[in-house]
């Protein structure tokens, strides 16, 4: 048997776009609408209309936490007009969380933007850093009883897919803007944790992946350490060392302060040097361990210790994982995962990583962005004709963890590791 600490918060996570539906103000809307992926977002999991629902069924479940994010393009759907509704409707989420004993963590940036933002630049100009930093103000000021907030989701994700490989909005391929776009990101996170702080403890979510050299050759070594300290350790070294480092190369930068960690593990992923220039002499390719999932990439438990412990080695900070799951049709094989990362996740925090809490992405299905909604994470089935909602065993099997703090030995019997590495 394992046994969490009694404060360990085990949770689930979401984020607005993904799960609310008719989120009709941001960049993503517009992309959508555009036809720049196949798939729109329309209704989602008509979440704004069956929230009350669906915390409902995570009381009853047992998870103690919820992580989720405000829409900021809902609560300014014009440069200068706040939506009261809207945000009322954020408060009595809160509220409600509240009532049924679930620690509400909010996110108040992931990925979508308002549409008159981008229209002035968006973070393309640090100029417009301010109209991010009006948003955060009023959530502050205006949302009580949230002890734990999370100030951008995925930064160096954003980056990447919208400003070096263009697959997202606003669909610019530049590595000299994705540079700007990640300084005015670091800055806007610094100008938030100032207001945040006062009101609870602030950190980001960072997407973090457990890369490997393709070989013992000195290119792979080399491109291998350029790439994982871009894609891990840049941002974080920005934040609390003022040493910005990108693809492109390092920056000084005005230092700021985070009080937690919060790290979003999938995967693990092989590194090599290719002599193309096009692709930065970068070759990326997933690690196979034989257990793939439905999103092309295979489930790696000990990666999420690999990244935790390194996490930890170089900055001491409080970790909360804020997001791990696996899209695949095999929903025993959803459990497995989810027993064999809390595995590892324990062998950290035994090795002295100080871990606060375990987020499953997701809750339930959502919009998987530009891949729709083929991409199964949730823990709770949805029905996207009729919204209804169906726990999968492995909701049960996560909730008696969480309402016990306990992996059975029967758990760990039929899909743990026996040994770990």
């Amino acid at each position: 048997m394992i046994r969490f600490p009694d404060y360990f918060l085990f949770g689930t996570a979401t984020s607005s776009h993904q799960i609310e539906g008719n989120n009709i103000f941001n960049d993503w809307w517009e992309w959508e609408t555009k036809g720049r992926i196949k798939v729109r977002s329309g209704k989602a999991c008509n979440h704004w209309e069956l929230y009350k629902e669906d915390i409902e069924l995570m009381a009853e479940l047992g998870y103690n936490a919820y992580r989720f994010s405000i829409e900021w393009s809902r609560i300014f759907p014009r440069k200068d007009h706040i939506d009261y509704e809207s945000l009322n409707k954020y408060k009595e989420i809160v509220n409600l969380l509240r009532k049924y004993g679930i620690e509400p963590v909010i996110t108040l940036h992931h990925f979508t933007n308002p549409q008159w933002f981008m229209k002035i630049g968006g973070w393309t100009r640090e100029e417009n850093i301010k109209y991010f930093i009006k948003y955060v103000e009023l959530i502050a000021s205006e949302i009580k009883d949230v002890k734990i907030w999370i100030t951008i989701n995925e930064p160096i994700i954003y980056v990447l897919q919208g400003y070096i490989s263009g697959e997202w909005p606003p669909g610019i391929k530049n590595l000299k803007i994705a540079d700007q776009v990640t300084k005015n990101l670091l800055k806007a996170h610094n100008e938030a944790y100032n207001i945040l702080h006062k009101h609870g403890i602030v950190g980001i979510a960072k997407n973090m992946i457990a890369f490997k050299p393709g070989s013992n050759r000195g290119k792979d070594i080399n491109i291998y350490h350029k790439v994982d300290k871009a894609f891990n350790w840049g941002f974080l070294n920005g934040i609390l060392r003022g040493e910005l480092e990108t693809l492109r190369g390092k920056y000084r930068v005005e230092p700021g302060n985070i009080d937690f960690i919060g790290i979003n593990y999938y995967s693990s992923y092989i590194v090599k040097y290719t002599w193309n220039p096009f692709k930065l002499h970068i070759k990326v390719e997933p690690l196979d361990t034989g257990l793939w999932t439905t999103m092309g990439y295979c489930i790696y438990p000990r990666g999420i210790y690999e990244v935790v412990m390194k996490t930890h080695e170089k900055y001491g900070k409080e970790i909360i994982i804020t997001e791990n799951g696996v899209a695949v049709e095999n929903d025993e094989l959803r459990i497995l995962s989810i027993i064999r990362h809390l595995q590892y996740l324990y062998k950290a925090m035994n090795e002295g990583a100080k871990v606060k809490g375990y987020f499953y992405w997701s809750f339930m299905d959502n919009f998987e962005w530009d891949k729709g909604f083929n991409q199964r994470f949730g823990l709770v089935e949805v029905d996207y004709k009729t919204f209804e909602r169906k726990p999968r065993k492995s909701a049960y099997v996560y909730s008696q963890i969480a309402r016990t703090k306990t992996i059975s030995d029967e758990y760990l019997e039929k899909y743990g590791l026996k040994n770990l590495e």
